[in-house]
């Protein structure tokens, strides 16, 4: 169990590299933590694992349901958001959550790649709930590690070619680098090789 926690929130560099969700994350001022998105990311992915595992992949060809992933992540994504937000609104109505990501791409394709590594991962509802999570918690990690970055670069010389956009796309490999580099140590530590 540790080790899919640890191999799955460091496995959220996949989504850095690629660059899924980058636009909102690159952004001058620091991106709000999204936590009302984590919780919706979570449930999603969680959610869609157990209907696919169990519903739709035991009926249909594995190459067709891979065709209904973006779909389904997208509609979980606006569904779950907007009945999320109602419950904030019922429970806390003053407040306001903050967001990110778009929920009509699926959070920047950052739910679809969460789940299809969900998918490879998870055999268990257990294990697909601490993949799930530690995807929410990788996400909301990064965040903020990234708005460090932005907090401290506005602080620091930093030259005119890398301010913005490029400081923040160079920060995500870097990023990316040292979760690759954490989950290949950790995940020899916990294996014992």
């Amino acid at each position: 169990m540790i080790l899919l926690a640890v191999s799955a929130s460091l496995a959220f560099n996949l989504v850095v590299q690629f660059g899924l969700g980058v636009r909102e994350l690159t952004d001058k001022k620091a991106a709000p933590l999204p936590f009302l998105q984590a919780g919706v990311l979570f449930v999603s992915v969680w959610l869609l694992w157990a209907v696919f595992t169990y519903v739709l992949i035991p009926f249909l060809s594995i190459f067709f349901c891979y065709i209904l992933f973006f779909p389904f992540c997208s509609i979980a994504c606006i569904g779950l958001e907007k009945l999320a937000d109602r419950l904030q609104q019922k429970i806390f109505p003053k407040m306001e959550a903050a967001k990110v990501f778009s929920p009509l791409s699926a959070y920047g394709g950052i739910t679809l790649l969460s789940f299809i590594l969900t998918i490879h991962i998870a055999g268990t509802f257990l294990e697909a709930f601490v993949v799930s999570l530690s995807f929410a918690g990788g996400m909301l990690f990064s965040i903020l590690i990234l708005n460090e970055i932005r907090k401290k670069a506005s602080m620091e010389a930093v030259p005119a070619f890398l301010q913005g956009k490029p400081l923040m796309l160079i920060s995500m490999g870097f990023l990316s680098l040292i979760f690759t580099t954490s989950a290949v140590l950790l995940f020899n530590a916990l294996t014992g090789r």
